[in-house]
């Protein structure tokens, strides 16, 4: 928790509390796990009691307080994470804990507020009664964490739906890490329709046009994608062709899109000239662009190079994606 933080869509970091339970598999290697056993708090999984911040309340206050200077410098609102160390919608937090967040969130009006959460399904059971009715807060946004194409067809055409449904100014997913190939632009809802998450239009499944299911009315699309590899000793890699794909749907779509990070694992194909000598003498894995055990055959095989995060950059296909939406600009 800190008013700057190193986190490069962010600003700063507000935690009203640590702790969290393992919910999905890019949650298993997780950083905040990772610190949290450094500390030996104890805080993390099912049964764990979390552990409260008592300066949560006292940072956003301040940074509240701050936003003319803030503003002034840097001509836009502080982007403020909002549980980097845990999950506002975790099912084992007191709800005591969460309505202060909220309470405190709400007020917090001069801050770009980023709520990020795995747990999607618990959003409209857990916000205040009175953000249902058209009172979420203009200024805070709501993101979903996902790993690979499975979770985002559970999980994005729900977030379309809280956002037209509560009216959140701004929505967003954070594909961290990115363990697959993912087609936000051809999501299975049903087993004959398919969600475009980028722009929120339903179509038909080409097999059955002979008798076609009604299709919905169009939902909002995502206002934002973050991309990014993992990071730390048990990284697993990401292989180039995920991520560009990503980036290119959301240049077709105008959606923003931001690159975090390479992480751990950098691909032949992103290695500078300069570098190739480092190289030598580094592990390396042949990483497929079809990760799924039942290819017959293994295409676009790429080799990775574990370099370290620090080495390993954020250029993809050479360039630096580095984009807000418009709320956040």
């Amino acid at each position: 928790m800190a008013e700057r933080s190193a986190i490069e869509w962010c600003d700063a970091t507000v935690n009203f509390w640590w702790g969290c339970t393992k919910v999905s598999p890019g949650c298993d290697h997780c950083y905040a796990e990772e610190w949290n056993r450094f500390r030996g708090t104890g805080v993390w999984g099912l049964g764990a009691e979390r552990r409260k911040i008592k300066g949560a309340t006292s940072l956003i206050r301040k940074l509240q307080r701050d936003a003319d200077k803030f503003e002034a410098e840097h001509g836009r609102r502080r982007r403020v994470f909002m549980q980097s160390m845990s999950d506002t919608f975790d099912n084992e937090v007191d709800d005591a804990w969460r309505a202060d967040l909220f309470a405190e969130a709400a007020g917090a009006d001069r801050l770009a507020i980023i709520l990020l959460t795995k747990r999607g399904s618990n959003v409209a059971k857990m916000v205040p009664a009175h953000w249902l009715d058209g009172g979420w807060p203009k200024h805070i946004g709501l993101m979903v964490t996902m790993t690979d194409h499975i979770e985002a067809e559970r999980d994005a055409e729900r977030l379309a739906k809280l956002k037209k449904r509560l009216g959140i100014p701004w929505i967003g997913v954070s594909i961290e890490p990115m363990l697959g190939p993912i087609n936000l632009r051809r999501l299975r809802v049903s087993r004959d329709l398919f969600f475009d998450a980028l722009t929120g239009v339903y179509s038909v499944s080409p097999v059955r046009a002979h008798r076609p299911p009604p299709i919905p009315e169009p939902l909002p699309g995502l206002d934002w994608v973050i991309v990014g590899g993992e990071s730390g000793k048990s990284a697993r890699p990401l292989h180039p062709a995920w991520a560009s794909e990503i980036a290119r749907h959301c240049r077709d779509t105008g959606t923003a899109v931001l690159f975090k990070q390479w992480g751990e694992w950098l691909p032949k194909i992103a290695v500078q000239p300069h570098s190739k000598s480092v190289l030598r003498r580094t592990e390396t894995i042949e990483l497929p662009a079809d990760p799924s055990p039942f290819a017959v055959v293994q295409l676009d095989v790429m080799t990775m190079y574990r370099v370290g995060k620090a080495n390993a950059g954020r250029l993809l296909d050479g360039r630096e994606y580095l984009q807000f939406p418009e709320a956040l600009r």
